[in-house]
C-alpha cells in the first residue's frame, strides 16, 4: 500500500539515538552506528521521531509500504511494561489517530490489561493562558516560509521574530496578532522541511545580520513540533548575542496551553 512512512537518511545520521528513544513502537534501531527502520509494518508514519533528531536526518515520505499493524506493536510493547504502553497511547491520542488509538485499547481489554494511569490526562502544566483577541494589522509581510524569508528581510529589523510551526496558524486565527506590528511572522516545519539542517544558522543570522530582536517560537502540543524549539536552542548558540526567547504551547483546538521563556 502507499502510504506515510519515515526516511533516514544515513549521510546526515550521526548515531546518537534519540529517535530510537522516541519510538515506542520499535520501528528504530541502531545498526553500525546508524539508526535504521528495522520494519516497515511498526513505523505508524506519525513522525514523533522527526523532531527529536537532531541533525535533521529522519523525514515523511510516501511510499509503497507494507500496512502499519497496531496489534503487533501491542504485543511488543505491553511486555516491554506499563510506562511504554503509557507513552504509546499518548502519542496516538497527540496525533489525532483515533482509529489505532481505539484498536489500541480494545487490545488492552481483550488481553485483559489495566490502562496505565495518567495516559490521557494532559502533559505539563495546563496555566489557562489566553491571549488578546486578533486585531487588525497595518503592516503585511511576504513571504512567510523560513526557506524563502532573507535573513536580511527589511520587515526584520526592530521586530520580534514569531517562528510558528505550519500547523499552529491553521489552528489559531490571528496568530500574528500575539505582538501584532511588533513581530514579524515566519513558519516552518521540523517534520516535513527539507532545510531544516540549516535553519538554526538562518535563525541566528536573522538576529545578527537582520536585526530581529527576539524570538518566540509557537508550537503544537504534539512531540514533532519540538524540533523547532531545539532549532532556536541551536540558533542562540550560533548567535553573536544571547537573544531573548520564549516558547508557546497550543493545543489541538488552538488554545494556549502554556508560555515560558527558554
Amino acid at each position: 500500500m502507499i502510504r506515510d512512512i519515515i526516511e533516514i537518511d544515513e549521510g546526515l545520521c550521526d548515531g546518537c539515538g534519540d529517535c530510537v528513544r522516541a519510538c515506542p513502537e520499535g520501528a528504530i534501531q541502531l545498526v553500525d552506528g546508524k539508526a535504521r527502520l528495522v520494519a516497515d509494518d511498526y513505523c505508524d508514519g506519525l513522525g514523533a521521531c522527526v523532531g527529536e533528531c537532531p541533525q535533521g536526518a529522519i523525514s515523511v515520505e510516501r511510499r509503497e509500504s507494507e500496512p502499519y499493524d497496531e496489534r503487533k506493536v501491542m504485543d511488543t510493547i505491553v511486555s516491554q511494561g506499563e510506562e511504554m504502553v503509557r507513552l504509546h497511547l499518548q502519542h496516538l491520542k497527540e496525533h489525532g489517530a483515533d482509529e489505532w488509538l481505539q484498536e489500541a485499547l480494545d487490545y488492552l481489554e481483550e488481553k485483559g490489561q489495566p490502562l496505565p494511569k495518567g495516559w490521557d490526562e494532559c502533559a505539563g502544566e495546563c496555566d489557562g493562558l489566553t491571549l488578546s483577541p486578533p486585531a487588525a494589522s497595518a503592516e503585511t509581510q511576504w513571504p512567510i516560509q523560513l526557506h524563502l524569508v532573507p535573513a536580511r528581510a527589511p520587515y526584520l529589523k526592530g521586530k520580534e521574530l514569531l517562528l510558528a510551526a505550519n500547523c499552529a496558524g491553521f489552528v489559531r486565527s490571528g496568530l500574528k496578532d500575539i505582538y501584532g506590528d511588533a513581530a514579524a511572522l515566519v513558519t516552518a516545519c521540523p517534520k516535513l522541511d527539507r532545510d531544516v539542517p540549516v535553519y538554526a544558522q538562518k535563525i541566528a543570522e536573522m538576529v545578527d545580520g537582520g536585526g530581529a530582536t527576539g524570538v518566540t517560537v509557537v508550537t503544537m502540543e504534539v512531540p514533532c513540533c519540538q524540533g523547532l524549539v531545539r532549532l532556536v536552542q541551536q540558533a542562540r548558540d550560533l548567535s553573536r548575542r544571547k537573544f531573548p526567547a520564549t516558547h508557546i504551547v497550543l493545543t489541538r483546538q488552538g488554545d494556549v496551553k502554556t508560555m515560558q521563556r527558554i
